[in-house]
């Protein structure tokens, strides 16, 4: 997606890590490592505050009117389009794409948010300096509480992500500041819900891309890759007015993948299991490069 938008060389003059690896350890430490695929085109690891800055500055040189720090407060379906009404004021559109993550505002409004399952599991993100041992790496570690995902996004920095049960919460960050040396006041995000039932890709003169049509696990880190993949697939049947080609190709687009996030939600929830998994692919590595190949191709 990058390469089709021309951004490859403005990806690559943002600071950045180039990944050369994954790591998979038990609770005990046992670590599984596969290599990531090298050559002219490598995995990078950024902050996703750089790549938001990329991809906003091309679209404003595309011409797209961009208002940040904007609120929708309202929508209001027209005979032929909508009329949203915004901190910046009233604006209309004959389409309306939500894009909007997946705590939505669009479907809020509209009443199409779904209704909310139990938190069986809850995560949190912060950025540290990056371990001295982490390398290239991206280290995905199992826990007593669930698991931890590691990631270096240059600059000498570190992306980490925590996912456990609500009740596990503070343990789990105990054993992050202990871990990685953080103060008390160290910030955290968190990442809610990590599941909910997935929206209709359409509906009349009503687009949904990203995590706003379907939720995906922060095991992986892909929640960004298909959120570009969903909005081309999106923007391609808007164009052509075919609401029916962006229901089969965004389909298509999950389709044989999402077993990836019901294994990373059973490994937070049975991580003992998870380190047993790790344990086993010492003596079967095929069964993590698979993992692996999934995630990046």
């Amino acid at each position: 997606m990058i390469e089709q938008l021309g951004l490859r060389d403005r990806i690559l003059s943002c600071t950045h890590s180039v990944l050369e690896g994954v790591r998979f350890l038990t609770i005990e430490g046992t670590a599984v490592r596969v290599p990531l695929p090298g050559g002219a085109y490598p995995e990078l690891g950024l902050t996703r505050s750089r790549l938001d800055h990329v991809l906003l500055e091309h679209a404003r040189s595309c011409g797209v009117d961009v208002y940040e720090a904007t609120t929708l407060k309202a929508l209001k379906r027209l005979p032929n389009g909508w009329r949203m009404e915004s901190e910046a004021g009233w604006f209309e559109a004959g389409q309306l794409i939500a894009a909007d993550g997946r705590n939505s505002t669009v479907a809020r409004l509209l009443g199409l948010m779904p209704p909310p399952l139990p938190a069986e599991r809850v995560a949190v993100q912060t950025h540290l300096p990056s371990p001295l041992d982490l390398g290239r790496d991206v280290v995905l570690q199992f826990l007593k509480e669930g698991y931890a995902g590691l990631a270096p996004v240059g600059a000498d920095t570190a992306n980490l992500c925590l996912v456990c049960r609500p009740g596990d919460l503070q343990s789990i960050k105990s054993w992050a500041a202990t871990q990685f040396n953080l103060s008390e006041d160290q910030p955290w995000r968190s990442i809610t819900p990590l599941r909910r039932a997935p929206l209709p890709a359409t509906g009349e003169r009503l687009w949904f891309t990203g995590d706003t049509a379907r939720v995906v696990e922060p095991f992986t880190g892909e929640g960004i890759a298909y959120a570009l993949r969903s909005g081309a697939l999106c923007s391609d049947a808007l164009l052509a007015e075919n609401p029916g080609l962006y229901e089969r190709n965004h389909g298509a687009l999950y389709r044989g993948r999402l077993w990836v996030n019901q294994m990373a939600r059973w490994a937070c929830l049975h991580p003992l299991a998870g380190s047993a998994l790790v344990r086993a692919g010492r003596y079967f590595p095929s069964i993590f490069s698979l993992l692996t190949r999934k995630v990046v191709a």
